[in-house]
């Protein structure tokens, strides 16, 4: 079983991401990007060639910088087919335990769900964490 990470943006988010991901694990993940809207092609067309790149057995994991954003609908197309979970939102925390996931054994929608939340989990206010560290100083 193989599992490729799918990291797609408008411009360059994704190969910017890709390339953090890659140096903080190490290269652990099969990661691809799709930086949509970069050479006049049409977005479909790049996530098309993404896609294609896969076999059937191959679990294909596709983060995207937004929700109901033109790179992310372009995935719906995908949603049926097996091994495919597409999730909007993608950040650093997110990308990471997704690449260190053990792949001997398909994710399940429960299991992603739940590193969905804890990525959402990992978005703080600042200065908010600054407050309380503050307040436990007096």
């Amino acid at each position: 079983m193989k599992r490729t990470l799918i990291l797609a943006s408008h411009h360059t988010m994704a190969e910017g991401l890709k390339d953090t991901l890659d140096f903080i694990s190490g290269g652990a993940a099969d990661v691809v990007a799709v930086a949509a809207y970069m050479d006049n092609e049409p977005c479909e067309a790049a996530v098309d060639a993404a896609m294609a790149a896969l076999d059937d057995e191959t679990e294909a994991v596709v983060l995207t910088d937004l929700n109901s954003g033109s790179v992310n609908q372009q995935f719906f197309r995908y949603l049926a087919r097996p091994h495919t979970h597409v999730v909007s939102g993608m950040n650093l925390p997110l990308a990471l335990v997704l690449a260190l996931e053990p792949a001997d054994d398909y994710l399940s929608a429960e299991r992603v769900r739940e590193i969905v939340g804890d990525a959402k989990s990992e978005i703080k206010y600042a200065n908010d964490l600054a407050a309380e560290v503050d307040d436990d100083d007096e």
